[in-house]
C-alpha cells in the first residue's frame, strides 16, 4: 500500500466507512508498536502506548489534511504520545537488565546498548531510533519529529558521539 492508498482511506474513513480506519491499523500497527517498544522498552508499557496512538488517531482521523503523507502524521502522533507517556510515567523503571546479566555476550552487549539508548535525552534517542531501527532519512526523521533536517542531523551527531563514550568497552 502506498501513499496514495492511505490518502484513499482516510477519504474512505471520513465517508463513514469504517473498514478504512481497520485497514489503516492492520498496516501500521507492527510499526507503530515497533517505536513504542523502542521507546519504552518495556512490553505492557508498548502495548498501552500503542493503543493511545491508534485511539488519537480514530478520534483525529477526520482532521486529517490530506496534502501531508499518513505515515508522517502518524509516527508524529506516536513519537508525541511516547515523550507524553515518558513524562507521566518518569518515576518508573523501564528496564530491569539484572536478570539477564548471566547470559551470554550477544545478550549483555544488547542490554548495554539498550542501557545506552536509555541514557540519550530523548530527542536525540528518537532521531537515533527513527533513522536507524525504522530506517527513515534525516529529511523523514524531521518532518516526523517536527524539526530542521538540520536539527534532526545534529541530534543524531550528538546521539552517536554519546552512544560511543557509554558503549567504549564494546566498540
Amino acid at each position: 500500500m502506498n501513499g496514495n492508498e492511505d490518502i484513499q482511506l482516510v477519504q474512505d474513513f471520513k465517508s463513514g466507512d469504517e473498514k478504512a480506519f481497520d485497514r489503516l491499523f492492520e498496516k501500521y500497527q507492527g510499526s507503530v508498536y515497533s517505536l513504542c517498544y523502542r521507546y519504552t522498552r518495556n512490553e505492557s508499557d508498548a502495548k498501552e502506548v500503542c493503543q493511545d496512538v491508534f485511539i488519537k488517531v480514530y478520534n483525529n482521523l477526520k482532521k486529517f489534511n490530506e496534502k501531508s503523507k499518513f505515515f508522517t502524521w502518524l509516527y508524529r502522533i506516536t513519537v508525541n504520545t511516547c515523550i507524553s507517556f515518558r513524562r507521566r510515567n518518569r518515576s518508573v523503571q523501564q528496564y530491569e537488565p539484572e536478570a539477564m546479566v548471566s547470559m551470554d555476550q550477544r545478550i549483555r552487549m544488547k542490554i548495554a546498548i539498550n542501557d545506552a539508548l536509555r541514557k540519550l535525552p530523548k530527542r536525540q534517542r528518537m532521531v537515533f531510533l527513527l533513522h536507524h531501527y525504522e530506517g527513515y532519512t534525516f529529511d523523514e526523521v524531521g518532518d516526523i519529529m517536527g524539526i530542521s533536517t538540520g536539527t534532526a542531523k545534529a541530534n543524531h551527531y550528538h546521539a552517536i558521539r554519546k552512544l560511543r563514550e557509554l558503549l567504549k568497552e564494546w566498540i
